[in-house]
This record gives C-alpha cells, structure tokens and sequence, in this order.
C-alpha cells in the first residue's frame, strides 16, 4: 500500500489541513465571487486603458492567471507587477487591483502609494493590514487565516467579479459555475481517500519523488499554471522546480537538456495540456519530448478537465496543488510552513 493511502501517516503530515484547504477550491471560487460581486464598487472615472495587478507570491499568481485567463476577450492590456514600483504608463486612466492577503506586504504596499500618487484608480484584495482601509472603500475583505497560496480563490474571484460588475469583461457567471463543478470532480477524483493505484495525483507524486520538476505550459496562455505548478512544489514541497511554455521552450530551454545525463536524469517533464491545442502544438510537444527530453526521468501529461477556459486553467492549478501536498507527505515535510520567507521577511524589518 502505498504511504499516501495511509490516512493517518497523511493526516500526521500535514498538521494544518493544506490538504483539506486545497480540496476546498471549489467553495473558494464560489465564495470569492459572491464576495466580489457583494462589495460595494466605485463607479469608475473613466474606462481604463490598462490593468495592472500588484502582488507578491501566492498572492501576485492570481493576477497572472488572470492576465492568461481574459487576453482573448479583454482588449484592456494587463500587466502584473511584482515589486515596488509600477510601469510609468499607470496613471490617471489606469486601474490598480491591489493583491495582498495579509495586507501588509511591503512591495505591494510601496507599488500601491506610487500608483495613487499618479492618479489611478485602485481596487483592492485582503484579509487585513493596512490594505484594508483601501479595501473598503473599493475592493473585498477575503477571511483570513491561511497561508497566501491556498486563499487563491479568495484573491482571484473577486478581482474577476468587479471587472465583470465593470462591464470591463463579458458576464462571467455560467463559466465561474462551470468551473467550481470540474474543481468538485477534480477533489474528488484527486482526494486522499482514492487509492493512488487510481488517483492521478498520487501517482504523480510518486513519479516525482526525489526528482526536479520542469512544468511546461502547452501554450502561453496555460504559463500561470505552470508558475503555479512550479510555485506549489517549492512552497509545499519544499523542492526546486522550474518552468516555461511552448513555443518559447522551442527557442532556448530545449538547448538546456543536451546537459551531462547525470543532471538531466534528475529531471522529471510535466508537460500541462489544455486539451484543445492546435495539431501544430501538439506536433510541437511531440518532437520536443522524443528530441529533447528523453534524458529526463519520465515525461508526464497533465490534461485540463472542463469546457470553459476558466474551468480548463484551475483544473490544472487545483491538480498541482494537490500533487505538491501528496509529493510533501511522500518527502516528509510539512506542507505549510514556509521558515526561509518568513527569516528573510524578519532579517529586513530588524
């Protein structure tokens, strides 16, 4: 039997309930949006010429996954900034969602000073700190209480539901539904108590033990995922990972695995599909893995479940959730404590 059907040797290993909180996802997306579309939004100035979501960490992928999600039916550009300081076009005619889950995140709290200072309008997301006040009078209080990583339904949805209450995107609440029900079949598919003889995640898992993740993205509008993916196995499963998307992996990264087969071996290919690629990028996947990534420890597909594309993206995002945890038991780590970001943070305020 394999240790991930062990309820209690999984239980032990995750004390806090990542896990349970990951399974979750479906309810968090439903929760985020009635939230977002319960808060009570400013009407607008004027229609932005640009969206720019400023975060960190768990807290910033949500605006990536945004940015992937709406570029094919948004014709607002969106920018996600990571850092102190916004691009010198945000300004009057711009809006600023504010990304931060304890509200007190340095870099975007800077980002968000200098956005208001040139003049744009700022919608905001947290569970406290000093972002609340400004969450208030434009934006959600999401509960509290988790680590940053596992409220991504608490931080995406309401972001999504005022540009939908903004007219800024089509109506959006058959596919936000849509998207819960796969998330509901995925944690139940998924869940520790499915055997991992037939649960795709733990056998992920296994598959990956003691091996380097590269996520590879079918296309670029999947890269979130994949910076998700590689995200969830550094924060949970405290291992390194790496990842990047096609066609650009075509253009260097493929380059990358002529390296000495002692360190390619250690290796493992994820490679995230969204199931409706063109037969020319899955040519490209193809060649690739035959050409490139036969040095690697295995090369594995993971399919999106879902007919929207918003059901297609966090189908992939909960199925890497659910792997790191399930690759954190097998590691002996606790999924939730993230001890280095937390010294550093302490190292800088002292």
């Amino acid at each position: 039997m394999s240790v991930l059907d062990d309820q209690v040797k999984l239980a032990a290993a995750d004390p806090a309930g990542m896990l349970e909180t990951a399974l979750g996802f479906a309810r968090q997306i439903r929760d985020g949006w009635r939230l977002g579309g319960a808060a009570r939004l400013p009407s607008l100035p004027r229609r932005p010429e640009h969206l720019v979501v400023c975060g960190m960490g768990g807290s910033a992928i949500g605006g990536d996954l945004l940015a992937g999600y709406l570029a094919p039916t948004c014709s607002i550009p969106i920018t996600v900034v990571r850092g102190y300081e916004v691009p010198a076009f945000v300004g009057p005619r711009s809006l600023v969602i504010a990304v931060s889950y304890s509200g007190s995140t340095e870099e975007t709290l800077a980002a968000v000073a200098q956005a208001e200072r040139a003049g744009a309008a700022l919608f905001a997301v947290t569970s406290g700190g000093q972002l609340a006040e400004a969450a208030r009078r434009s934006g959600v209080v999401v509960p509290g209480g988790l680590a940053p990583r596992a409220a991504l339904g608490y931080l995406l949805m309401p972001a999504l539901a005022a540009l939908d209450h903004w007219g800024l995107i089509e109506p959006h609440g058959r596919e936000v539904e849509e998207a819960a029900g796969v998330l509901e079949e995925v944690a139940a598919e998924a869940g520790p108590r499915i055997g991992a003889s037939r649960n795709p995640a733990k056998r992920l898992a296994e598959l990956l033990l003691g091996k380097i993740p590269a996520v590879y993205a079918s296309s670029p509008w999947l890269e979130a995922a994949a910076r998700r993916w590689k995200c969830q196995f550094n924060e949970n499963s405290k291992t390194l990972a790496a990842w990047d998307a096609f066609p650009e992996l075509n253009h260097n990264e493929t380059v990358g695995w002529g390296a000495p087969p002692e360190i390619a071996g250690l290796v493992a290919v994820v490679v995230l599909l969204d199931g409706t690629e063109p037969a020319r990028i899955l040519r490209r996947v193809q060649l690739t893995s035959d050409l490139a990534f036969h040095p690697a420890s295995g090369v594995h597909q993971v399919r999106a479940r879902g007919a929207g594309r918003l059901a297609r993206l966090l189908s992939l995002v909960l199925m890497g959730d659910l792997v790191s945890i399930y690759l954190a038991c097998l590691r002996g780590v606790d999924p939730t404590p993230v001890e280095i970001i937390d010294a550093i943070k302490q190292r800088l305020r002292a």
